[in-house]
């Protein structure tokens, strides 16, 4: 009996029931499809850079794993035409043509401690991906949120027919502005259910991929049928490989003011003990 027990635990682990969830870890290769996932996802730590952020995690719903940090940084990636001003002198030095939304990883251990490190100076929001559920500070808008509920039924209209590779999504949250010089941010989520079919043309029907997002869209004109919306780029923040053991289809996300606008200098900044108990998620 001892020695079956010990077969039985030996198994859950190898398999991966024991404890559910792979870390995210950049081109490591997935367990189900053999393939390297997220390679070149993240930005790299700059080395000429002195500033980072560090913590801990506790009371996690799951396991933890990722922790994500984004710049504040919300660029105009329309062409100068579409800009309120259009391409006058007055006007055309204040578009910033920068397209770039970096992401970058932290480095995490097994008690829930994470460190950025090489981060450049500015002001930085948190991802957190656990198993089953992501808490989230994303600054999605920096301006007066004017969206119209007939903008965030178009918006999501565009974005739930665009890319039919995953054919379950969610728009978590959407903010933005309205009319015709109007921008807006989703963070979605998308999950493919239907078999995945790898570099070898092997089918693989009990294995789905998730993927979470940032969506920039801007609107591109009006008429007698309201604002139309256009999707102008896209920035995957995390995107994973879901075998067996692993929670299947969308996920709850909870956005956490406390892991937005952390600011930071040429130093280390120390953020102390970060709490996920449910009570708190959503606030």
């Amino acid at each position: 009996m001892k020695q079956t027990l010990s077969v039985l635990c030996l198994f859950a682990a190898f398999s991966g029931i024991a404890d559910p969830g792979i870390k995210i870890v950049p081109g490591n290769m997935s367990p189900y499809t053999k393939t390297h996932v997220g390679i070149n996802l993240y930005t790299k730590p700059s080395y000429d850079e002195s500033g980072g952020i560090k913590g801990a995690l506790t009371d996690a719903p799951s396991k933890v794993l990722g922790v994500i940090c984004m710049p504040q940084k919300f660029p105009n990636i329309r062409s100068l035409q579409l800009v309120e001003g259009g391409t006058s002198a007055k006007n055309a030095g204040n578009v910033n043509t920068d397209m770039t939304n970096q992401c970058y990883l932290a480095q995490l251990s097994d008690d829930n401690r994470f460190e950025f490190y090489g981060l450049p100076a500015g002001k930085y929001d948190l991802f957190i991906m656990c198993e089953n559920c992501f808490y989230e500070g994303l600054k999605l808008n920096r301006e007066q949120e004017s969206l119209t509920d007939s903008d965030r039924q178009s918006i999501k209209a565009k974005l739930v027919e665009s890319n039919p590779f995953f054919d379950l999504k969610h728009q978590h949250r959407i903010e933005g502005q309205t009319g015709r010089f109007g921008r807006a941010r989703v963070l979605e989520q998308g999950v493919r259910t239907r078999p995945v079919t790898d570099q070898g043309a092997n089918v693989h029907k009990n294995v789905q991929i998730r993927s979470i997002k940032l969506c920039l869209v801007d609107s591109v004109g009006g008429g007698s049928l309201g604002t139309h919306w256009d999707i102008r780029k896209t920035r995957e923040i995390t995107r994973q490989e879901l075998g067996p053991p692993e929670t299947k289809g969308l996920i709850p996300g909870f956005f956490r003011p406390d892991l937005q606008g952390i600011r930071i200098t040429g130093k280390i900044k120390d953020l102390g003990t970060i709490s996920l108990k449910k009570e708190e998620e959503g606030k």
